[in-house]
């Protein structure tokens, strides 16, 4: 008998923990590999479909093939995406080390190193790129392209040309005859300097949401369609992120 109430007694316990974590059970969420790996591979899947069309008319007398079927010497079409390795690129190991340390660590004033290099990624393999016709400069993470070059005794892809897919048809937005749009450009705003003032900054946002002026004024703000910020947004001032 008291076997059964002990086993009793736990089981009215084992409910009561349960009842007490439901509040905190995360519902219909699953982890699903790395955090950016399905839109890389969606973006893969529409952009490759596009490059394959274009290919044709490109390098007609090349065959596509995969990273994983690279010969060396031999010259081909590869798409897929590329991948920007820095040698700069922060690090959160680094970013831990800077809040332990009492010393501030001297930072770059911008992440391009020149041992910088481009891969290209698809799902079978990566292939690291060389030769000039593909500057890691001018590429970022991402950018999916198709890449004429043969593999060298090395092991990299040496890139020829490159094809890109190009710009998405634009959609013609409807206009009435005679009815005027607006787009705002604004710069040197300097948000965060010494020098810049709070209140012209304000107006700006007053106008611009058609809280100033009068009904003429008004009317006028109520046809800007976009505001484009041109640069010199914001200004850090010196001293400020050094040390802890």
């Amino acid at each position: 008998m008291e076997i059964d109430g002990e086993e009793a007694r736990l089981q009215r316990k084992q409910a009561t923990y349960i009842f007490l974590d439901e509040p905190f059970e995360i519902q219909k969420e699953t982890y699903r590999g790395q955090q950016y790996s399905q839109i890389y591979f969606a973006r893969l899947h529409l952009m490759r479909a596009l490059l394959y069309s274009l290919v044709p008319n490109w390098k007609p007398h090349l065959p596509i093939c995969t990273v994983l079927e690279l010969e060396e010497g031999r010259e081909c079409v590869i798409i897929g995406t590329l991948y920007k390795h820095m040698k700069l690129k922060p690090s959160i190991l680094d970013e831990y080390s800077k809040e332990r340390s009492t010393t501030p660590l001297v930072k770059p004033h911008n992440f391009m190193h020149p041992d910088d290099h481009l891969v290209l990624e698809d799902e079978s393999g990566r292939v690291k790129l060389g030769g000039a016709e593909l500057l890691p400069s001018a590429y970022v993470t991402g950018i999916v392209v198709a890449l004429h070059g043969k593999e060298t005794s090395a092991g990299e892809f040496l890139v020829l040309d490159v094809l890109d897919a190009g710009l998405a048809p634009q959609k013609e937005l409807p206009l009435n005859s005679g009815e005027d749009k607006y787009v705002v450009l604004v710069s040197g705003l300097n948000v965060g300097s010494g020098t810049s003032n709070p209140l012209q900054f304000q107006l700006l946002v007053d106008h611009i949401t058609g809280h100033l002026g009068d009904e003429k004024e008004q009317g006028i703000a109520a046809e800007i369609v976009h505001v484009v910020i041109a640069g010199n947004s914001i200004e850090i001032p010196r001293g400020l992120l050094n040390g802890q």
